[in-house]
């Protein structure tokens, strides 16, 4: 195991093998951190320690943790998995309601309190990215805005409760970002969707839509030593969403 340089952090994201966690884990690595990507597929970025890991199994989330532990802190935890849903609020199954919930809510909970005794080894800080739905009701994603907004609620509460010792928490709030699962979206719809939905729901993708080095970016920003000052901040990213 190398040392680190002093300007070297260890960064951990999650989500990494596509979309935002694949692009941000792009970014943290050209900074010169050093950068665990976590995820169920071994497609992370070339320079990036890819990590084995589901965020719904606390097993798998301490096993994890244990990994990127190995030079005994975390600098930056970036949770950044997620799954969305869409359908009607009748049409909903059990499975689907604790799978989004799962991965969306259940996971950055197990992640940061595994991560947690690293983070406090060097005041880390936490960034979540939740989404325009926990900021403002989406129709048609009532599991999916249950999820993300109990996300926006977690880390503000977080950054409140770890403000004494210097670990800061955050969350991005993103509107549709150009990745895998949006030319999927539409598919997602019912067939009978108000178009009005649609249209709101559909305004911000493909041609209009968030790269996710974008997010990456803002991510990488709210982690950064500029950003000190920054705690409890939900950053809305959604072109006026």
């Amino acid at each position: 195991m190398a040392d680190l340089s002093d300007d070297q952090r260890v960064v951990v994201i999650t989500g990494a093998a596509s979309g935002i966690g694949f692009a941000t884990a792009e970014l943290f690595r050209d900074a010169g951190d050093v950068v665990f990507g976590l995820d169920i597929a071994a497609t992370v970025p070339e320079g990036v320690t890819y990590v084995e890991c589901n965020v719904a199994d606390k097993a798998s989330v301490d096993a994890a943790i244990e990994v990127c532990a190995q030079h005994g802190r975390i600098d930056v935890l970036a949770n950044v998995a997620g799954v969305v849903q869409f359908g009607r609020f009748d049409q909903i199954t059990e499975a689907d309601w604790d799978r989004v919930h799962a991965v969306d809510l259940k996971g950055p909970f197990l992640m940061m309190q595994a991560a947690l005794p690293h983070l406090r080894a060097c005041r880390g800080n936490i960034v979540n990215v939740s989404s325009v739905a926990g900021n403002k009701p989406q129709g048609y994603t009532t599991a999916y805005s249950a999820a993300k907004g109990g996300l926006t609620m977690l880390t503000r509460s977080l950054a409140l409760e770890l403000a004494p010792e210097r670990i800061r928490v955050n969350a991005i709030c993103p509107g549709t970002v150009d990745t895998p699962i949006v030319s999927q979206v539409a598919e997602m719809f019912p067939p009978d969707l108000d178009p009005r939905v649609a249209d709101r729901l559909m305004m911000m993708l493909p041609g209009r839509a968030i790269a996710p080095a974008e997010i990456g970016s803002a991510i990488v920003y709210l982690a950064s030593r500029e950003a000190r000052m920054i705690t409890g901040a939900v950053l809305a990213f959604d072109g006026g969403m």
